[in-house]
């Protein structure tokens, strides 16, 4: 197997690029694009054929609000505030769009239902191309337009030749309650290209690694994600069954972006070496991912997010407290104030659902929906409604297909949700719920594969946010190698940045869990139990050998190191992260514990309680006994008690049967060996060789 590439061979098949080309910059509505969605992408025609072109939208000034850190925690609102950009819901006629042109007309058919621009600029004409993200089915060609303003021509002239389809027709309703134990799905994931990632690769060197797609591949790329240094860098692609077809040139990437296409790939199952060299003329970091783009059979996996019910009050502390002055005054600018939720991270998805509920006073409300963005990427908007001296807004977002390889290579832009705009007052209370729900593969490989479902697998997860005095995420996933029984591993992710209010004490979380057969008649529980809760610095150096925790662990270590990547970007969102692991200490989490009990003969109830560990992540293991063998595991209920002892305990959700797409539910077969394909990949976020641990996600063995 070819492993490294010589830079002599990679020098002689480096077309480059050569430096960026001179933006035109002109007002959306002088363009035909007033009234837009920002999620627009450009191409252009040259050398015979369509290539992606770079754009850019002029971003609105906001103000961020970070939940977690004003919700029932008495904190300074000033503490939770920073001040960010992101490019309009809707492009106004005066929206600055600053697009890469080429010279001369397109002497091709374009990609994708859009809009021909034609530039003329001293006598000269160049054009671009320009369509709705949702109208293109081949995002190899194009570039979402990113927020910012670079400095570019003004043109003499502009000529528009109008080719848009009607807008709409082509998004998806959420799922109906059925549940199907195995299915076709279509579906974008994304995974870390370990061997690629170089925190110091020096001026001219290389690093090299393999990955394969599996059969159902339609589209693959190899994405360098944020962190990685701006700069120039050559790549050279094979197909390694068919080294004949081989992609080079070199790769730009600019300040600020999350992520920088290297190169798309052909569609079928192939696999791949890749080599990328740093052209900079100083030491370099890479970040890199692959993205894929597939439909095969899998065995469901309904993945759920969500957070309570979050009351949210500012208070001027001081003046308030200590003087019983509490204005009704703005808490920030009056105007493009949004909410940042955290933890709605994603690495693959065939359909993302986003349920949102805001109450605000009226004098708080600007426009009648409020609009949703994750990370950087505007995903669309719910309708405003007034009750009383409130307004509520309310509805399901669902994120369009067409974004998702812009928002999983990032683990979703970092996984912060922006809702807004409002206006906050200071002393006036606000409520907000969120919820996502992600149907998702279990694995790349097909559903019944051998040598994947002989090893341990996620079969689903459920994630729930506690954004209150105490800010973390806890985890529940079920895991299982074939057909023997699973079991749960619970985890929490402390977040950095928000911290913890002094006031706080130990929380409590419930999860009530059932089992179905095939025909999802409730299967009987006999009971079930735990390991002790202990941090997951306890585990230490042997964390890679400790089998089924590191499975669950190690996704959380490539999120967080991508989050602390993406932060190097500079972008002008807020990027949240999570507090790492303590390799060298060896703490039994004594105050935390897990109960597990059975509630009836259908439900088994795992409950966490927190202790006082709020800067390191905490894990354990539950195990279950059943009179027979589930065909799906379902999360019904959740119950939490925010701040012991003061609070009562809140049922978040509670349904009988799975209810798609806020059920977390997974399919439990596994065997049968349909196509093979050798590598567990979106287990551990990263693919592995072929020879690797059965129970364990190792380092050693990342390709």
């Amino acid at each position: 197997m070819l492993r490294f590439l010589p830079l002599i061979v990679l020098a002689m098949l480096v077309a480059a690029q050569g430096p960026p080309r001179e933006l035109f910059c002109v007002a959306a509505g002088e363009i035909g694009l007033a009234g837009e969605s920002p999620n627009i992408m450009f191409t252009v025609f040259e050398r015979g054929s369509w290539r992606p072109a770079e754009a850019y939208i002029e971003p609105e000034n906001v103000t961020f609000v970070l939940v977690p850190a004003v919700a029932r925690s008495n904190t300074d609102p000033a503490a939770a505030v920073t001040r960010g950009a992101l490019p309009p819901p809707v492009l106004r006629n005066d929206t600055v769009v600053c697009f890469e042109a080429a010279p001369g007309r397109p002497a091709a058919e374009p990609p994708a239902p859009g809009l021909l621009i034609a530039v003329e600029r001293r006598g000269a004409v160049y054009h671009v191309y320009v369509s709705r993200a949702g109208d293109v089915d081949n995002p190899a060609n194009y570039t979402l337009a990113q927020p910012g303003k670079p400095e570019g021509k003004r043109p003499d002239g502009v000529e528009l030749v109008d080719r848009r389809p009607a807008a709409g027709g082509r998004g998806k309703t959420q799922p109906e309650a059925g549940i199907q134990y195995v299915s076709t799905l279509s579906y974008w994931a994304a995974f870390k290209l370990y061997r690629l990632t170089a925190q110091s690769l020096q001026p001219g060197a290389c690093v090299s690694t393999v990955f394969d797609v599996p059969d159902g591949t339609s589209q693959a790329a190899v994405v360098l994600t944020g962190g990685t240094t701006p700069g120039t860098y050559s790549y050279l692609i094979l197909n390694s069954w068919n080294p004949s077809q081989r992609w080079s040139g070199t790769v730009s990437v600019l300040p600020g972006r999350p992520q920088t296409a290297v190169a798309w790939l052909p569609a079928g199952r192939a696999q791949y070496t890749v080599q990328i060299c740093n052209q900079n003329s100083q030491p370099a970091a890479i970040y890199a991912s692959a993205l894929v783009s597939a439909t095969n059979s899998q065995y469901l996996r309904n993945d759920v997010i969500r957070t309570p019910s979050l009351g949210i009050y500012f208070t001027d502390m001081y003046y308030c407290q200590t003087f019983r002055i509490c204005p009704v005054t703005h808490v920030v600018d009056p105007a493009r104030g949004y909410f940042v939720v955290p933890g709605f991270y994603i690495d693959a998805a065939s359909d993302i659902y986003i349920q949102v509920y805001v109450k605000v006073p009226k004098m708080s409300a600007i426009y009648s929906q409020a609009y949703i963005y994750m990370g950087g990427v505007y995903i669309g908007s719910v309708p405003g409604y007034d009750s009383g001296n409130f307004r509520i807004y309310s509805g399901v977002v669902t994120v369009p297909s067409s974004l998702l390889m812009y928002l999983l290579p990032t683990y979703g832009s970092g996984g912060a949700l922006s809702i807004g705009p409002f206006t906050f007052y200071l002393n006036t209370p606000y409520d907000l719920e969120v919820k996502m729900g992600v149907r998702r593969p279990q694995e790349l490989a097909p559903a019944g594969d051998s040598k994947i479902y002989t090893t341990v697998v996620r079969r689903f997860r459920e994630s729930f946010l506690f954004l209150d005095k105490r800010s973390f995420i806890v985890d529940l996933d079920y895991m299982q190698s074939g057909t023997v029984p699973g079991y749960f591993v619970i985890s929490t992710k402390p977040i950095t940045e928000i911290g913890t209010s002094p006031w706080a004490k130990g929380a409590y979380v419930s999860f009530y869990v059932r089992f179905f057969d095939s025909y999802m008649n409730p299967i009987e529980v006999n009971g079930g139990a735990a390991t002790s809760v202990n941090t997951t610095s306890w585990w230490g150096s042997v964390l890679s050998n400790i089998p089924f925790v590191s499975v669950v662990l190690q996704i959380y270590d490539l999120v967080k190191s991508t989050i602390d990547a993406l932060k190097k970007t500079g972008a002008s969102f807020p990027i949240i992260g999570y507090v790492t692991f303590a390799m060298d200490a060896l703490v039994n989490a004594a105050q935390a514990r897990i109960d597990v009990v059975k509630v009836d003969d259908k439900t088994l109830k795992i409950t966490l309680y927190t202790g006082s560990y709020d800067r390191d992540p905490l894990e354990a293991r539950i195990y279950f006994s059943l009179r027979n063998a589930p065909a799906y595991v379902a999360v019904t209920r959740i119950d939490y008690l925010p701040i012991e002892p003061y609070a009562s305990w809140i049922t978040v959700f509670s349904v009988d049967y799975p209810v798609l797409p806020y059920t977390s539910v997974g399919a439990t077969g596994g065997g049968g060996g349909a196509v093979y394909f050798p590598y567990r990949t979106l287990t551990c976020g990263v693919q592995e060789s072929g020879n690797y641990p059965w129970d364990r996600c190792d380092r050693a063995y990342y390709r």
